[in-house]
């Protein structure tokens, strides 16, 4: 996208106030195109091969977004207006051609996404933080500054401008929808952004609502920041407070120019408004075809009369000695005093999230105490159920399915929620890490770091009620290595919950994970001795996680020359730790490789967390 004149961008002289002029043409030939396959059973129809096709989002686009002025993006459902969004911001930069200007100078989309704030149509707030703590972490995570006292002051004037005062201290899942819209806009607006794009501020509230929020938007763009928004369907009221507006029907723009020159042009190319018309439902009706005129006429037309406007408004600027900004070391200079303000050290990224991290964590019913709950439920359970089998002979088999037990609760009852819970984590790194509020690794730190806690605990507590209520051995050495099995397992089976949530959604992860585990739990050494396994399918033995959390605590529990176990019958057959051993076919294995198995399965399903979560940033830039 690409303006056609250089000399068409205003900006104040003032460098401090970020002004930023955006300009995109169709000279260009500036398409979004989706590109898919379409293919038939050849055995059905032999003639019909298989064929590519291109759907066209976006064509030959042009528009000019001016400084200190609300910019709005009009059209119908399916017009195309999230998709220029996506690319001004330089959200989507695949299959796209042309380019775009700042105060004249073509940037990239690297600087677009740098330099633009972007707050999409659905927009994910961590729920477990109030207003206050919403707005402070994001300004300590984008505005670097060592003075607390500082970023309380501009969390409280930015609540203050978007009218949030009143729900400062109410958590974000108790806010209402318009409340929760302008604190999305709150928390971009902290670092004062060199340009705001919003697409749909206003969907999902009231008339009244929305008017505040568009008011909002007004007066922010006033204050020297460039807004550009999109609406579907904007009040009277709200079409008032727009400065420019840019239309667009079937991917083409058919309009671009101040909101009060609507009427007179579109009269121009046929389109006649009635008298009291809302001019917003009249654009709608003739992007929709639903007003009789031409609309070829009407691009001319707009064309035209941008044209004149942009050297009616060079020639006022000549007057006024206002300065242009046309070379790239003033865009430059612009990107770094913007940037340089938002530089923090990532030993500070890694801080601020932990503490955020842990306040969600303190917070969260669901994850933090039902989960200590159901642990220490089922440890009574577990201990009731199996009482005092662990040293006696004539319960072997028992104890042995209850040791199991052990290994499949710790590991859904980690998993299940981590499946369940981190998806909407995932929703709010990608935006935050988006708009540039942090790295990737920043976040992973602290999300390991806050998880060990419960990590620890959780098994802890479950492991010493259920190991002492089912008697086994009371031996330090014994206790400390069926600990580290089922802790080890506690991360291992958190790491495979995330990295399901990070690939699929709720629905397919909760279906994902028993099935998954299904051939795990086979070879595990339970169902199956381990020499009964077939030789084709050792493979899976090997790999089996549960095979190595369940030969460990067997070899914690009957290894290293326990005693004989006590026998209350006449007979019983499995009383000597080392024939038990071997009746199960262990040891296969040293409980130092049982280690080392757990913790490489950990490694690796943490690195495929890293590099699916970097690879969905890339994916959505």
């Amino acid at each position: 996208m690409d303006c056609s004149s250089e000399n068409n961008s205003l900006v104040d002289p003032s460098p401090s106030d970020n002004s930023v002029t955006i300009c995109f043409d169709k000279n260009s030939h500036n398409e979004l195109q989706e590109y898919s396959e379409a293919r038939l059973n050849p055995q059905q129809c032999k003639t019909i091969k298989s064929n590519r096709y291109e759907k066209e989002i976006l064509r030959k686009v042009s528009g000019y977004f001016r400084t200190l002025s609300l910019n709005a993006i009009l059209g119908p459902s399916g017009s195309g207006k999230t998709s220029l969004l996506s690319v001004i911001c330089g959200m989507k930069s695949c299959n796209v051609r042309g380019n775009i200007r700042m105060n004249g100078v073509p940037v990239q989309f690297d600087t677009l996404r740098k330099t633009v704030c972007y707050v999409p149509q659905e927009f994910s707030l961590l729920p477990w933080l109030t207003t206050e703590e919403t707005l402070y972490f994001a300004a300590r995570l984008k505005i670097a500054s060592s003075d607390n006292k500082s970023f309380e002051d501009i969390v409280k004037e930015v609540a203050n401008k978007l009218g949030l005062h009143e729900a400062f201290h109410t958590m974000v899942k108790n806010l209402s929808g318009g409340e929760k819209k302008r604190l999305a806009i709150a928390v971009e607006i902290v670092v004062k952004p060199l340009v705001l794009v919003l697409d749909e501020p206003t969907s999902g509230l009231d008339s009244t609502a929305s008017s505040q929020v568009i008011s909002l938007l007004h007066n922010m763009a006033k204050n020297g920041c460039t807004i550009v928004c999109s609406i579907h369907q904007p009040s009277s009221k709200m079409m008032t407070m727009f400065d420019d507006v840019l239309v667009i029907a079937k991917g083409r723009e058919i309009y671009c120019g101040p909101t009060s020159s609507i009427i007179e042009i579109f009269e121009k190319a046929g389109f006649i408004c009635p008298s009291f018309y809302n001019i917003g439902e009249f654009v709608i009706e003739v992007a929709t075809g639903q007003i009789p005129g031409d609309v070829d006429e009407l691009r001319k037309l707009s064309k035209q009369f941008l044209m004149c406007a942009k050297n009616d408004s060079n020639a006022v600027d000549a007057v006024n000695g206002i300065q242009k900004l046309h070379n790239e070391k003033n865009i430059l200079a612009l990107k770094k005093n913007y940037l340089d303000q938002r530089s923090i050290k990532w030993i500070t990224e890694v801080q601020i999230l932990l503490w955020r991290a842990v306040i969600c964590v303190r917070r969260d019913w669901t994850m933090t105490h039902l989960r200590l709950s159901a642990h220490v439920v089922i440890g009574v359970l577990l201990g009731l159920v199996f009482r005092n089998f662990g040293d006696e002979g004539s319960k072997t088999f028992s104890n042995i399915a209850c040791l199991f037990f052990f290994i499949l609760f710790l590991f859904f009852a980690n998993a299940m929620p981590a499946v369940q819970m981190f998806p909407v984590e995932a929703v709010v790194l990608v935006r935050e890490h988006s708009n540039n509020w942090y790295n990737l690794w920043s976040y992973y730190i602290a999300k390991i770091i806050t998880d060990l806690p419960l990590q620890i605990l959780c098994p802890t507590g479950f492991l010493i009620i259920a190991y002492s209520l089912t008697g086994q051995p009371f031996e330090t050495n014994r206790f400390m290595k069926v600990w580290i099995i089922c802790f080890l397992l506690s991360i291992l089976a958190q790491a495979f919950g995330i990295l399901i949530g990070a690939v699929f959604n709720v629905h397919i992860g909760c279906f994902l994970v028993p099935t998954i585990n299904i051939p795990m739990f086979l070879f595990a050494g339970f169902f199956l001795k381990l020499k009964e396994i077939p030789s084709y399918l050792h493979i899976i033995r090997t790999i089996s996680y549960f095979r190595y959390a369940f030969e460990g605590i067997l070899q914690a529990i009957y290894g290293d020359e326990r005693k004989v176990l006590k026998c209350s019958v006449d007979f019983c057959l499995l009383r000597s730790p080392k024939f038990i051993l071997s009746h199960m076919d262990m040891p296969s294995t040293t409980f130092t490789m049982v280690i080392v198995a757990l913790l490489v399965w950990i490694i690796c399903l943490h690195t495929s967390i890293y590099i699916i979560l970097r690879w969905k940033l890339v994916r959505k830039k």
